[in-house]
Formats: C-alpha cells, sequence, structure tokens
C-alpha cells in the first residue's frame, strides 16, 4: 500500500491545554442536511474549512521569527487548538518521542527544531466528524511529493481521532527540519507554502453523515425573548 511508509496512529493523543468548547461554523450550517442525506455544500467545498500553519527554524530563530509576529506569543504543551477548534496540531522529535518547544503566536505554531532534525506532525480531530486533510511540508505534498496546493488529498482523519506523520509517502523519507533563511515563511500565504512552513488543511469529508439539528434550551434564548418564535438549530 503506497501509505504503508506513513506512521498513522488512529488513537486519541494526550489532551490538549484548554478544552475545546468551540463549534465549528459548518456544524452550525442548516444546509448540512439535504434530503436527509450528506450532500451539505461544505462537504462539497474546494475550499479549505481550514488552514493550520506552523512555521519553524532553528531555537535561535525563533526570538526572532516571534518579534516579526509582533503579537502574544504563548508556550504550547504537546498540541495546540487551531482556528475555531476544528483540529489541534503539534510536533514531536522522532528519535525521542519527545514533544518540541512550540509556541503559539498570531493564530499559527512557531516550532524549534535542529536542520536535519527528524521530526513528527501530529494532528488530532476535535470534531464529530469526520475530515479530508491535505499537509503540505516545505512546499511540497507530503502524500504525492507533488508542489503543494490546497486541494482534498487521500488523507482522511476519522471523529475525534489523531494521526502521525513521520515520513513522506511518495519517497518514504523521514521529515527533516531544513536550514531556514529570514522570515519569509511568516508572509507566505500561497497553498504551495514555502521552506520553514508546514500547513495542514482540512475539509468536511464528503461522505460526512448528516447530522440533526438540536433546539437550543431555554437558557440559551437572547437576553429580552419572550416567545421564541424561530428557535435556531445547533448541531452537535
Amino acid at each position: 500500500m503506497r501509505f504503508r511508509s506513513i506512521l498513522l496512529l488512529l488513537t486519541v493523543l494526550p489532551s490538549c491545554n484548554t478544552p475545546n468548547t468551540l463549534l465549528p461554523s459548518w456544524q452550525q450550517d442548516t444546509a448540512l442536511i439535504y434530503n436527509g442525506q450528506a450532500a451539505a455544500q461544505a462537504q462539497q467545498s474546494t475550499t479549505p474549512h481550514l488552514v493550520a500553519r506552523a512555521c519553524y527554524g532553528s531555537p535561535e530563530q525563533m526570538g526572532r521569527l516571534l518579534a516579526t509576529q509582533d503579537d502574544s506569543p504563548a508556550r504550547v504543551k504537546n498540541l495546540a487548538v487551531m482556528g475555531d477548534g476544528t483540529l489541534a496540531m503539534g510536533f514531536s522529535d522522532a528519535a525521542t518521542g519527545r514533544w518540541l518547544e512550540m509556541q503559539e503566536c498570531g493564530g499559527q505554531i512557531f516550532v524549534a527544531g535542529l536542520p536535519q532534525q527528524a521530526y513528527r506532525i501530529h494532528v488530532q480531530n476535535l470534531t464529530p466528524m469526520p475530515l479530508d486533510l491535505a499537509v503540505g511540508v516545505d512546499g511540497k505534498d507530503l502524500v504525492t511529493g507533488k508542489t503543494a496546493s490546497w486541494s482534498r488529498s487521500s488523507l482522511r482523519l476519522d471523529a475525534k481521532r489523531a494521526l502521525i506523520l513521520d515520513r513522506h509517502a511518495s519517497t518514504s523519507r523521514p521529515l527533516l527540519f531544513r536550514t531556514v533563511q529570514g522570515d519569509h515563511a511568516l508572509f507566505e500565504t500561497h497553498p504551495s507554502g514555502t521552506v520553514g512552513l508546514i500547513q495542514v488543511a482540512a475539509w468536511l469529508a464528503k461522505d460526512a453523515p448528516s447530522v440533526t439539528g438540536q433546539k437550543i434550551r431555554p437558557s440559551q434564548y437572547a437576553p429580552g425573548t419572550i416567545i421564541p418564535w424561530d428557535r435556531p438549530e445547533q448541531y452537535r
């Protein structure tokens, strides 16, 4: 099997720093149900629901990268919840299994890694729905080895499950940090990315099951609501 070289551990990883209480926007979209079938617009979309970003560099570069980002950094223990809580992401040393030094700043992760150091990418699905993924590392798609893009790949992450990626599927070579020059990765927004940038794009899986809406409780009504004729639905 062509993806046998990728280490996939479909087990729940250690919990994140803070409990996830957010509901992704597509879980509150009434278009999720269409004649009882899983045919929501989000499931057919070619635009990712979320792109989680991580910039890496040597320990000496971290201070400069964080200063350039010019936001409030926070140290990450194990995994960081990304975006609206759809997934969590983290990095560990492939040889020792220890979590690498990571900080979250400005909505992305900053990872300290030495050139030629082997590492693993940890991704955890925090939602009750399956996700399709595409992973770009240093400008290359992790599965195909071609130029990275925000297109659904064969990588799938089931509800509340996790995976660990430690090598390129197309070559079976381990993931190695490369030498990063400058701070270009901070400002790269193209799907192809660049050296020093890791991007994990996520979509609601096309075969995700339709879910039933749940009317909100009276305690959730907006202040001043007397007769809630139109009670919105939430998806869980």
